[in-house]
């Protein structure tokens, strides 16, 4: 139990401890995101995106040292350097943000990317050729004339294509009449079944009431007597 309760403790910690490293990140990311230095975290220390743990703090190191305040106490632009390289490297140092920084790079890289057709490019739309064979307007015509005695929808009498209005119009007839059928079927089951019921009712009724006759004219005591016999011979019977 306590086990438990020290993992679920632990579990809590990671948990807000990432969420304030992430809601810190968002902070400085958007004080200094309007800033006249328009490089990524890596560009600013100089580091290659696949660069190693390593390279990162031995890069930090170098340029806090270079662009720290008190080198040029007077300096804004020294200034607003240290706190971008601290920026970057506060993000890159840790691996779970540096993994969301790296998604928002290669999200933002891809802004300037259009859908043509299913597929993400940014290629000029003057050069862009999309071609889908599957598509009436797109298909091979030269391959029409095999198929000019055949009709276009496996259907005899229709050889050619029907405007679109048309084929709604059929299949909204199409279910008006399955409607109608369908409930046509559920009545003719529903009045069956009722039917079934009065008939089992009658015969029920009809089988009590001779059953109250005989016991009227025969008495109880014979009336007992005749279903102990009939008892009898159903258990000889089986």
């Amino acid at each position: 139990m306590q086990g438990r309760t020290f993992e679920t403790m632990t579990l809590t910690k990671k948990i807000l401890l990432t969420s304030l490293a992430w809601q810190r990140y968002q902070a400085v990311r958007t004080l200094y995101k309007s800033s006249s230095m328009m490089q990524n975290h890596y560009e600013l220390l100089g580091l290659k995106r696949d660069c190693t743990p390593e390279e990162i703090r031995e890069s930090f190191i170098r340029l806090s040292k270079e662009f720290h305040p008190d080198t040029n106490p007077d300096s804004s632009e020294l200034h607003k350097k240290f706190i971008a390289v601290n920026e970057a490297h506060s993000v890159l140092s840790k691996p779970h943000l540096r993994l969301v920084y790296d998604s928002e790079l290669t999200n933002n890289e891809r802004q300037d990317m259009y859908n043509h057709g299913g597929i993400k490019t940014n290629a000029p739309r003057e050069r862009v050729i999309f071609r889908d064979d599957s598509l009436w307007e797109m298909r091979d015509r030269s391959e029409d004339h095999k198929y000019e005695h055949h009709p276009y929808y496996g259907i005899r009498g229709i050889k050619k294509k029907l405007p679109n209005s048309y084929i709604a119009a059929g299949a909204v007839v199409f279910m008006i009449v399955g409607a109608v059928f369908h409930f046509f079927l559920a009545k003719k089951s529903s009045d069956f079944a009722i039917e079934q019921l009065n008939r089992r009712d009658q015969i029920a009724s009809r089988n009590h009431m001779m059953a109250r006759e005989q016991a009227k004219l025969n008495g109880n005591e014979l009336q007992l007597s005749l279903l102990r016999q009939r008892i009898e011979n159903a258990s000889n019977n089986k």
